[in-house]
């Protein structure tokens, strides 16, 4: 449910790959977030709250599979102001996900520091996402 209506609808959706691994990460708005999907995950839609979502997918014969991993997220302002976030996990079966929101106030960017660690994976992947929030 949550991959169908948050990933997609993100604007600044990417990926990117580190070794066996491919890391699928997305920012947006939580005021663009359909009513039942924040309400189904406890998140506060807002233009002054943003979100980011990150998934591991692990490559495997034939395809590629949903991974835990530990994930770690700080955002940080242009004014250096850090924000250590707190990421939950969502598991849906074939699909596993961590989310956090966070305050912004609008037009804001806001550069976020994301650490991934695959649970059957010995090293930790780090990748910086640079995001400039409007209000809508």
């Amino acid at each position: 449910v949550l991959a169908a209506l948050v990933v997609l609808p993100f604007s600044a959706a990417a990926q990117k790959p580190f070794g066996d691994y491919v890391v699928h990460h997305g920012t947006m708005l939580t005021a663009n977030l359909d009513p039942d999907v924040a309400r189904q995950y406890d998140i506060q839609r807002s233009d002054h709250r943003g979100l980011v979502t990150v998934a591991v997918r692990k490559n495997i014969k034939g395809g590629d599979k949903a991974v835990h991993a530990e994930v770690r997220a700080t955002a940080i302002n242009l004014s250096a102001q850090r924000r250590e976030l707190t990421m939950r996990e969502v598991d849906e079966g074939s699909a596993i996900y961590y989310l956090a929101d966070f305050r912004i106030d609008p037009p804001e960017t806001v550069r976020l520091e994301i650490q991934v660690t695959p649970e059957d994976g010995e090293d930790t992947y780090t990748f910086e996402v640079s995001r400039r929030f409007h209000a809508e």
